[in-house]
């Protein structure tokens, strides 16, 4: 592929993103605006976006192939449908930013600001979280299994129906997060806040290995103490 076009400090327009495009080269965009945009179906393949504002743009169906996202903000943008291969979000907000149906392998999101993020149906293979904001995110049927989380809160997440076997949860916070029919079986919860959680969803976490004060804190709800 042809060396990469280099464009910063431009607020570019559905247009000029079909311009680029027609040009069949890799984009490097530094300190550009998108808001509103419309990438739909758009081959963005090693496409660099470098303190981009990317709200409400719309990314659906897109083919994310060796792409980077640092220091972006994508509040309320959409990616549903969009296939992503090894490609990194670093110190994004993506907010409220809806992934639903998409395809994930290689993808790596760090320092992300998530509240509210839509996984829903979504097929994932490598798809690693660290130092993120999950928050409130709708995740059902979310596949991360063997994965390792590392600083990653998912307060008030929907988790249902996820798979998490044999991942390593280190530091991170699962605080009132809907965790109705997901499979932590041989999940490694002993360093993470399990905080909110009732002994009804005690359960859910069947073959998980959590720690002492964790397990006293569950049974503190039925008058018992672990000495």
């Amino acid at each position: 592929m042809s060396d990469p076009r280099t464009l910063s400090e431009q607020a570019l327009t559905t247009g000029d993103i079909a311009d680029l495009l027609r040009n069949g080269v890799p984009v490097h965009l530094q300190n550009c605006s998108f808001i509103g945009v419309d990438f739909a179906e758009a081959d963005l393949a090693e496409w660099r976006f470098e303190k981009c504002d990317l709200r409400h743009a719309n990314l659906d169906h897109c083919i994310l192939e060796d792409v980077v996202f640092s220091g972006c903000r994508s509040v309320e943008a959409s990616f549903r449908f969009a296939r992503f291969s090894q490609v990194a979000f670093k110190d994004d907000d993506l907010s409220n930013t809806s992934f639903k149906h998409s395809q994930f392998a290689d993808v790596a999101f760090e320092g992300c600001k998530m509240l509210g993020v839509d996984f829903t149906d979504t097929t994932t293979n490598e798809l690693a979280f660290k130092k993120c904001n999950l928050g409130l995110s709708q995740m059902q049927k979310i596949t991360l299994r063997d994965a390792t989380l590392t600083a990653v809160n998912f307060d008030q997440a929907d988790l249902t129906c996820g798979d998490f076997r044999n991942a390593l949860f280190d530091e991170c916070s699962l605080r009132e997060s809907n965790v109705s029919e997901a499979n932590f079986q041989g999940a490694d919860l002993r360093n993470s806040d399990l905080g909110g959680l009732q002994m009804s969803d005690a359960r859910r976490f069947k073959g998980a290995i959590i720690s002492k004060r964790q397990a006293a804190d569950l049974l503190g709800q039925l008058g018992l103490k672990v000495l």
